[in-house]
């Protein structure tokens, strides 16, 4: 099948390790899903792989991407589940926690298998492409804000670096639940960016904030009425 996948690691030079071309497509076993790809979105953690961040030489060629959506053995559309090992779902239970494309052959090729537990029902107002950008970011938004975070509608958060994926999904989520969402970015282009997505202000980072948040995206928040 094609792929796209990591020949080589070179941490100054990325993507010079990265080779389009022809990979064994992935055998059925017990336990896990063989799914024909529709699409899938690119996540930083494909330029880290290249880097050999999170993957040893040993384990290549591997085919990247962690994020897809596509059609199961029985025809449904399905987004994945990237995240392996975390419930030992198809793995056992003493198998460490992994993303694709670290133990794993990624997304980026015609056919991808994860373990049936990481397969669940594709939105049907989505389509694949829209559907292949939630599992990593909006996930990781989601936990972020309303399960390490714990905000309820009326809190306020602050984004910071608007304009990368879990940030854009945070602040999109953050507006959806009824939260008041302020963003920071030293880009003007994505401070506006942040606005028509739901933010009731974006500032340049390390400028003051009209108010004290009840949550920050990163794990410490600021000093108060301050970014950083």
């Amino acid at each position: 099948m094609f792929a796209a996948y990591a020949a080589r690691i070179d941490r100054d030079q990325p993507l010079s390790g990265l080779e389009l071309g022809e990979r064994p497509a992935p055998e059925a076993r017990s336990g896990w899903s063989v799914i024909n790809v529709k699409a899938a979105s690119l996540n930083h953690h494909d330029l880290w792989s290249l880097k050999g961040v999170g993957i040893t030489e040993d384990l290549l060629p591997m085919i990247l991407g962690c994020d897809a959506a596509g059609v199961d053995e029985d025809g449904n559309e399905v987004v994945l589940h990237s995240v392996i090992g975390q419930s030992g779902h198809g793995v056992g239970p003493k198998e460490p926690r992994s993303i694709l494309t670290e133990r794993y052959q990624g997304t980026f090729a015609e056919q991808v298998a994860v373990p049936t537990w990481n397969v669940l029902p594709k939105p049907k107002e989505l389509s694949f492409a829209e559907a292949a950008c939630l599992p990593t970011a909006w996930l990781t938004a989601y936990r972020m804000l309303f399960t390490n975070a714990g905000v309820r509608p009326g809190d306020s958060v602050l984004v910071q670096g608007a304009g990368g994926g879990v940030a854009t999904a945070a602040i999109v989520l953050g507006k959806a639940a009824g939260l008041r969402v302020f963003a920071t970015s030293r880009d003007e282009a994505k401070r506006k960016r942040a606005i028509e997505l739901g933010a009731v202000e974006a500032v340049e980072s390390g400028a003051r904030l009209p108010q004290r948040v009840d949550a920050s995206s990163r794990r410490s928040a600021p000093p108060p009425g301050r970014t950083r």
